[in-house]
């Protein structure tokens, strides 16, 4: 499916932000172009003042609209104890010998000394609004160079989204130089591939039978293009998770849904695979595997990379693990050395070792009482290692973070790595955080209406 393009840039004109919402002047535009359903030069419209608008997108380039929703805080976060006095995580849920947590003497757990690690936040990103909805940051995803793209959904039972364009995340002035906003679409997930941006979707277009599809926004001199923009529609309610190998993509869609591939400009499927909850996949680059973890039950699909015999896919294995057993709910995989670190709901993080499934680890997610929540709101949804550090975002409880006696790539199959919850750091009251990358000194953390984190992380070895 392509949408219809349309054009409507506007001449000129200033731009206000009010709480991360779009609140342009009506003099924006004397005369733009519209298209049949959003006229660009209607001020009630939430494509009013765009670049490019179809029927459900529009692009705004606009620095004026765009740059007031960063700023810049270089401010220091603290690495917070956890409870003192009180099981601050879930000790019961993982052997001693699999986590070494520093003991505070009274049967719970406190932050051992971090002097070693300081944690700047340079920038923050204010989520955007569409007419009026508020959107929260979903994912992140990181490009080869020093850009990279966020993801937004709606909370609730309507469907809105957008896609920001960020570059600079390493230079200390992160900037959204583009943006994509649709009426009808929830964003969850995206990906960088080539000169295209792809994402996991679920919409209420009455064009295709479910409401999970994949998205392909075109980039043209680092900015988001509506002229060859595609979708294809996907099998369950919503696609969960996307990204790119070579020239082909991999993607998952939830409940009753599957692991599909395609070729990456024409969109054309090369095989799938049926899958129960399959809620993100990730590649084994070292193995030439693509792995899916699944929830309820907690299952990991590990099948070959780049095989599509007969239009379906090589599954090499599944490996049941602990957690994942919240219906309807994140849990991201990431692949480094020989293990898979999965995020697992309400068994905190597991890590298996993917030629034989094994659970050689475990953090346990925090325990809600102890942190004055609902079980509901505390989730370990995300998990990202590099080096010998691991962050993992727990829906309301924050963001969390351990270390390794050594870097995690180094550790063989069947080797149980020695981690240490060293604290947590919250950015705002009751901020859900959703994801979280952390990659080469920076940690990246969509924290669902708190937008996104940039945060600098050195380490004194």
């Amino acid at each position: 499916m392509t949408p219809t393009l349309k054009s409507g840039r506007y001449r000129s004109g200033p731009g206000l932000l009010r709480n991360g919402v779009f609140a342009v002047l009506a003099v924006f535009c004397a005369a733009c172009g519209g298209g049949d359903r959003y006229q660009t030069f209607d001020p009630d419209s939430p494509f009013f003042g765009a670049d490019e608008t179809t029927d459900n997108a529009a692009v705004f380039n606009n620095p004026e609209l765009l740059d007031p929703r960063v700023s810049y805080t270089e401010e220091i976060i603290d690495v917070e104890p956890t409870v003192s006095g009180s099981a601050a995580i879930d000790a019961g849920s993982a052997p001693q010998k699999r986590l070494a947590p520093v003991s505070d003497g009274d049967g719970g757990f406190s932050v051992q000394a971090v002097e070693n690690i300081e944690l700047t936040l340079v920038a923050e990103v204010a989520p955007p609004e569409v007419d009026g909805d508020a959107l929260q940051a979903t994912s992140i995803s990181l490009g080869p160079g020093n850009w990279g793209v966020v993801s937004y959904n709606m909370r609730g039972s309507g469907r809105r989204g957008a896609i920001d364009w960020i570059n600079n995340l390493r230079a200390r002035r992160p900037r959204v130089h583009s943006q994509v906003v649709f009426d009808d679409t929830d964003v969850n997930s995206v990906s960088i591939l080539d000169n295209a941006v792809y994402a996991a979707s679920a919409t209420d277009d009455p064009a295709v039978a479910f409401p999970a599809v994949l998205d392909r926004l075109p980039l043209r001199n680092n900015r988001f293009s509506l002229s060859d923009y595609r979708r294809v529609p996907l099998v369950s309610f919503a696609a969960t998770s996307v990204f790119g190998v070579g020239d082909v993509l991999y993607t998952t869609s939830g409940s009753a849904g599957e692991v599909s591939a395609f070729t990456s400009w024409t969109m054309s499927e090369l095989g799938s695979y049926p899958l129960h909850d399959a809620r993100w996949a990730a590649r084994d680059a070292v193995g030439g595997r693509i792995v899916v973890v699944q929830g309820t039950p907690g299952q990991l699909a590990v099948f070959e990379e780049g095989e599509f015999p007969g239009g379906s896919m090589n599954l090499l294995g599944t490996f049941p693990f602990p957690g994942a057993d919240i219906p309807e709910s994140k849990s991201t995989v990431e692949v480094e050395g020989a293990h898979a670190f999965v995020a697992a709901g309400s068994a905190g993080v597991q890590v298996l070792c993917l030629d034989t499934g094994e659970v050689v680890a475990t953090v346990p997610r925090p325990d809600p009482a102890s942190v004055g929540l609902d079980s509901s709101v505390v989730v370990t949804n995300a998990v990202s290692v590099d080096d010998d550090l691991m962050f993992i975002s727990n829906g309301e409880a924050g963001v969390y973070v351990a270390a390794a006696e050594n870097d995690f790539r180094d550790y063989g199959c069947g080797e149980s790595p020695e981690i240490t919850l060293l604290g947590q750091l919250q950015f705002g009251d009751l901020e859900s955080v959703n994801h979280v990358v952390y990659e080469r000194g920076y940690l990246f953390v969509a924290a669902g209406l708190g937008g996104v984190k940039i945060v600098e992380v050195a380490v004194d070895d």
